[in-house]
């Protein structure tokens, strides 16, 4: 994984020192820790996970799980991913279930890193958790390594993340993912699963949820053989070795993974695809794809599926629209804990949820063709 600055001090929030620091925060009504240094030091010592000083980093900014670069003093290092705390989206599978997951990409040689090690005990952090290893390379998010910065190696990176998709849906037989097969092949209930929730919604009137949810109901495509879909897969979860060629190194982020039409997992990537044709939003998975020149337009990475798989892509805008609606309905969810002074998992993101929902339902539009969705947030 990318290399970061790394912390020995906790930042009071997201990592405290001590259980007592952890204490304080529950007393003010505070967002609980993901991480308390002190009684997870003590915790590896006794696993044999290193020795000296513990230092820390944030991968990322999940919506449902907190991951974490770790390092000892004799540069033994690893990560840790746990959930965060509360009710988790009904999508979100289980960590006993990831971590069988991970050990069937694994299996397959698929970009999924070795568990080395998973505790239950909610007493050292807060939460169940597992330790996997550190994977080298970098994500392409906003900036690319040295030495692929050129035409050559960018476009060479769009065709992998697309090829590898592929790889995924292809190696993965049927049998091995029907016990993720949650209701994920039904498109109609997934539709009417986010419609339930879009309902529960109160804030503000946004006339894209139910325009947008009429409009997928209506044209749901016929149902195809379900494969592995990530359920999130796009180019911040993908992480590429710094040399050429252009190679995945790891794919994370399989906290929604299901079985399903094989669209979803290229709707999802297409959709939040940083390209110039379509205004940023909250949900654009890498900047950089938009600001540099070289990376494959959104038609061109369609066009490598396609040919990768020799499916029919021709449905592909329901499953962009899709994708959008339904992560537009969860981040309204989010936006609305904020205005109601609830812990919310970051604030600066949340409040960008003001007018980046409604531009995520207008992007969802763009792809629909529907009219009457507004790409700015209604005046209060």
């Amino acid at each position: 994984m990318a290399m970061m600055k790394l912390s020995r001090v906790p930042d009071g929030s997201t990592v405290v020192a001590s259980v007592e620091k952890a204490e304080r925060l529950a007393q003010r009504k505070k967002a609980p820790p993901l991480l308390i240094l002190e009684s997870l030091q003590a915790y590896l010592d006794e696993m044999g996970f290193g020795t000296g000083e513990l230092l820390w980093g944030r991968l990322g900014m999940q919506r449902s799980s907190g991951s974490f670069h770790l390092v000892r003093d004799e540069n033994v290092q690893f990560v840790l991913k746990r959930r965060l705390d509360g009710p988790q989206p009904s999508d979100v599978m289980s960590l006993e279930d990831e971590i069988s997951l991970l050990g069937i990409l694994r299996d397959n040689n698929l970009h999924s890193p070795e568990i080395l090690h998973v505790c239950a005990d909610t007493s050292i952090i807060g939460a169940p958790f597992y330790l996997s290893a550190f994977l080298p390379g970098a994500r392409v998010v906003n900036s690319i390594p040295d030495a692929l910065n050129n035409v050559e190696d960018k476009v060479g990176m769009s065709r992998r993340a697309i090829d590898d998709l592929a790889r995924i849906q292809v190696e993965i037989s049927p049998k091995q993912v029907e016990g993720l097969d949650q209701g994920g092949s039904d498109l109609r209930k997934l539709v009417l699963e986010s419609k339930r929730l879009a309902r529960k919604l109160k804030m503000r009137r946004l006339p894209g949820f139910e325009i947008l949810g009429d409009y997928l109901l209506e044209n749901c495509p016929e149902s195809r053989p379900a494969v592995l879909s990530h359920g999130r897969y796009g180019m911040q979860n993908l992480l590429f070795m710094t040399q050429p060629p252009p190679t995945i190194s790891g794919v994370f982020g399989w906290e929604r993974a299901t079985a399903c039409d094989p669209l979803m997992d290229l709707g999802y990537f297409t959709a939040t695809y940083s390209d110039r044709d379509l205004p940023p939003t909250p949900l654009d998975t890498a900047p950089v794809t938009r600001d540099e020149d070289g990376f494959l337009s959104r038609n061109e990475l369609i066009n490598v599926f396609r040919i990768a798989t020799h499916l029919d892509t021709a449905p592909l805008p329901w499953f962009q629209t899709y994708c959008l609606w339904r992560e537009a309905v969860q981040l309204e969810a989010i936006f609305e804990r904020l205005i109601n002074k609830e812990a919310v998992p970051s604030k600066s993101f949340a409040l960008s949820l003001r007018d980046g929902v409604p531009a995520i339902l207008a992007n969802a539009a763009h792809f629909s063709k529907v009219d009457g969705v507004e790409a700015t947030a209604p005046k209060r």
